[in-house]
């Protein structure tokens, strides 16, 4: 082998070894910028009235915490979970709650200028969790979103465990918080 093949089999490799890498890196990179969701660790309820008719109303706030990024193809789902025992433990059957909106187009990267808060969003169901929701059983939100930068989504699930220490009565603070006022 001459000198000059060596040179090209090197160049070869060597460049084939730096695309690689350089691949990798950034699909490592773009794994990273993935959607970031807090949700409340309570839930919050309330009377309400529509068309005169008064409901106990349930809301799970959800907010973007998301690096400087908005995020959008935000959905939710709400389940009861009821444990069914079987041979070899427990299985868990999953009933869903509906929402009143289960989808919002999109929420905004979290900003001190933001009046109207446009980070945050509370899912709410007009379901009575009082009625439904047992020591037996826990409730889940689960929330998928998508990154608008890298398109990579990310579902994020909160259980309830328990009905007495998960509800209070109440509205959500405005912003960035999930406290209960």
């Amino acid at each position: 082998m001459t000198e000059e093949t060596a040179q090209i089999i090197s160049s070869i490799v060597i460049g084939i070894g730096t695309g690689l890498a350089s691949s990798l890196s950034f699909l490592w990179f773009m794994t990273k910028v993935r959607p970031s969701l807090e949700i409340s660790d309570r839930v919050a309820h309330n009377k309400i009235e529509i068309d005169g008719t008064k409901h106990t109303c349930f809301r799970f706030k959800v907010i973007n915490k998301t690096w400087k990024s908005r995020i959008y193809d935000v959905e939710a789902q709400l389940v009861l979970i009821t444990y069914i025992n079987s041979d070899t433990g427990q299985d868990i059957f999953m009933t869903p709650i509906p929402l009143i909106k289960d989808k919002t187009w999109s929420l905004n990267k979290i900003s001190k200028s933001d009046t109207h808060a446009e980070y945050a969003h509370q899912f709410i169901t007009l379901e009575n969790l009082h009625d439904i929701w047992t020591d037996k059983h826990n409730i889940e939100l689960r929330v998928k979103a998508k990154h608008s930068f890298s398109g990579f989504s990310r579902t994020t699930n909160k259980r309830y465990y328990n009905p007495t220490s998960s509800l209070k009565n109440g509205s959500f603070k405005f912003g960035n918080t999930t406290d209960i006022g």
